[in-house]
């Protein structure tokens, strides 16, 4: 089974983080709220009308949107920081589910207990910032 950080790579190389966060930001930019049902009444005098003002502060301050944003900054900073060779590599097996640790090796021209080396590597470092 596939352990935390192995799925957070997963999702950001195959794209899945991407979209998760802008289908994040397009439901919060969409939710118009609770609806007013006081029919009748007074008007309310001090009541403020900026809803773009408004949206923007929910984007802010949306934890789940937070999270997903500091974990895609977190892996391209770090991910950035090691070899091309190590990049490619972790980045070709998480990519896609079918790749498999054999395909990997052989494209790149490694041997496997390389390839899961570097991966190792790569992940306990990630492990240590996310």
């Amino acid at each position: 089974m596939a352990d935390r950080i192995d799925s957070i790579l997963r999702d950001y190389f195959s794209g899945r983080l991407e979209l998760k966060i802008k289908q994040r930001e397009y439901e919060i930019r969409n939710d118009r709220g609770p609806t007013d049902e006081n029919i009748g009444g007074g008007k309310a005098l001090n009541k403020h009308l900026r809803p773009l003002d408004d949206m923007i502060i929910r984007l802010e301050s949306d934890p789940l949107l937070k999270q997903m944003n500091k974990q895609k900054d977190d892996i391209e900073r770090w991910i950035a920081t090691f070899e091309d060779d190590k990049q490619k590599v972790v980045e070709c097996y998480y990519s896609n589910k079918i790749v498999t640790w054999t395909k990997v090796a052989q494209q790149f021209h490694i041997s496997e207990s390389t390839a899961k080396s570097w991966r190792v590597e790569i992940k306990h470092i990630l492990a240590t910032v996310l």
